[in-house]
């Protein structure tokens, strides 16, 4: 439940919204103490069709029912100044495109949005460092028919691993050594957009050739940001013999739809 009240001189105005209530408490909140904890987060800063969007969460334990001031930046200038009368249980969701509509729009390449909830500092909240988000998004128009269509910047993801915590243990039943490792997944997304979730499933041949068979479950990947990366370790494979090749590919589900669709394998040789 929202209603926007505009700050004068400034962009403002009644935005489309989602409410998505959640239940219990934060994880790690200390449900012993009874202490009523009041805390307000921007979760997330996003495009739409052009359009900036946010989305704010309440992460404490008490219902918040307060007029609340908003800012959005772009490119270190101010865009929207509005207030809004949030209404939200704990664990609620809310989200609003900025601006009375259409909203306000971004277009280019790598535009610094950063959005702010409670500028004012009207809860006295338990912290207040997460009321505030920056994030890169990239937004781009095309005529299409006499009109203008959004076009939305794509990511470009490459993943690439090293071995790590090698370790050669007693030989086998057969006189084989059996090497154990874990493996350090680099995740590098080299497009215009970003990039959502998305899994790696590793691959490894015998050592002598031959086809590859899927080794372990497949890795799960969070959202890598334009022009960041991310890495996760994976833990524990083995071989004997021969010392085999590791395939990896990243986004192996094609989750994600990306600027380059040929560049998500990475292949390496076991090092002995």
């Amino acid at each position: 439940m929202a209603k926007k009240i505009p700050v004068s001189g400034l962009i403002a105005g009644l935005a489309l919204a989602v409410v998505l209530p959640t239940h219990g408490l934060n994880a790690g909140q200390d449900t012993g103490t009874a202490k009523h904890v009041l805390d307000i987060e921007m979760t997330d800063v996003f495009a739409d069709h052009c359009r900036v969007w946010f989305r704010v969460t309440n992460k404490g334990n008490v219902k918040i029912d307060k007029v609340l001031r908003e800012q959005v930046w772009v490119d270190g200038l101010l865009k929207d100044d509005s207030r809004m009368h949030y209404v939200l249980e704990p664990g609620a969701v809310f989200a609003h495109g900025v601006g009375a509509d259409p909203g306000l729009k971004i277009s280019g390449l790598h535009r610094k949005v950063r959005a702010f909830i409670d500028a004012d500092n009207v809860l006295a909240e338990l912290n207040e460092a997460n009321n505030s988000k920056e994030v890169s998004l990239s937004c781009m128009v095309a005529a299409v028919a006499g009109s203008i269509q959004p076009v939305v910047a794509k990511p470009d993801l490459t993943v690439s691993f090293d071995f790590k915590n090698v370790v050669r243990k007693d030989p086998n039943a057969d006189g084989a050594y059996i090497y154990w490792a874990d493996i350090e997944f680099t995740v590098t997304n080299h497009g215009p957009g970003n990039a959502g979730p998305c899994m790696i499933r590793l691959e490894q041949n015998s050592g002598r050739g031959g086809a590859f068979e899927q080794a372990g479950p497949e890795i799960s990947i969070p959202a890598v940001n334009a022009g960041q990366s991310a890495t996760k370790v994976s833990t524990s494979y083995q071989h004997t013999g021969p010392a085999p090749t590791y395939r990896a590919t990243v986004d192996s589900h094609n989750a994600v739809p990306e600027t380059v669709e040929g560049n998500n394998q990475f292949t390496k040789k076991f090092p002995y």
